[in-house]
């Protein structure tokens, strides 16, 4: 199992890989690497080695699409160095009436879980204040305070 997308656009385009032997998924990961690259490639390399590695060890675990959906999230969260709750909003949702994004987002900002998160963070931080800006720190105090 070889890529042929040559170009940074075909690269984008490709369907995700989905290997189903060890050998296959080395063999994919092996001509990601070796074929020339530029900085535009080197991304949608990355990206579709992660894929195709994703998908062989989703095929291999038998996991479910819940367990594949927390897998997935947990490595964003990991890669994107995200401490704390996060949401993903998808534009492509707000073509059709039955999606509020906005609300998604308030509902989410304003959950009970999330302002307890919010109020430890901002607390732990202005314990540590020094030296920062006067409007971070008046929003910190007001996040800690209960307010957002």
């Amino acid at each position: 199992m070889k890529e042929q997308a040559k170009t940074e656009k075909e690269m984008r385009e490709v369907k995700d890989p989905w290997p189903k032997e060890l050998e296959e998924l080395n063999e994919y990961i092996k001509s990601l690497v070796e074929r020339e690259h530029d900085y535009g490639t080197c991304c949608y390399t990355m990206s579709l080695a992660a894929a195709a590695t994703f998908n062989y060890m989703a095929s291999q675990l038998g996991v479910s699409g819940f367990q594949a959906s927390c897998a997935d999230l947990d490595f964003l969260r990991r890669t994107r160095l995200m401490r704390g709750p996060f949401i993903i909003l998808k534009l492509e949702d707000a073509l059709y009436p039955q999606y509020d994004l906005s609300g998604e987002l308030e509902e989410f900002l304003h959950s009970e879980d999330n302002q307890k998160w919010l109020h430890d963070e901002a607390a732990k931080l202005l314990d540590h204040a020094q030296g920062g800006h006067p409007n971070v720190i008046s929003h910190w105090k007001r996040l800690a305070n209960g307010n957002s």
